[in-house]
């Protein structure tokens, strides 16, 4: 497991799923983030979108992601 702030502020946390439960299979990587808004938790599959086959290669692709897409302040 792996917590990453990204330049936007927001807290997100990689992990590697141990359970075949929920989204995604057993060893997937998997990225959580809070919204603000909703205060649910989104899920992602790295594995599946961004070919993560570690924590590690989750957490450059999670903090790249947000590089080339940075959040629109109001």
């Amino acid at each position: 497991m792996a917590k990453v702030r990204t330049k936007d502020g927001i807290g997100h946390v990689v992990t590697k799923k141990k359970s075949d439960k929920g989204i995604g299979k057993k060893g997937d990587i998997i990225v959580d983030h809070t919204s603000k808004k909703t205060g649910k938790y989104d899920k992602m599959n790295l594995t599946k979108v961004a070919k993560a086959k570690t924590v590690k290669e989750g957490v450059a692709s999670t903090r790249k992601w947000h590089k080339d897409n940075p959040q629109k302040k109001k």
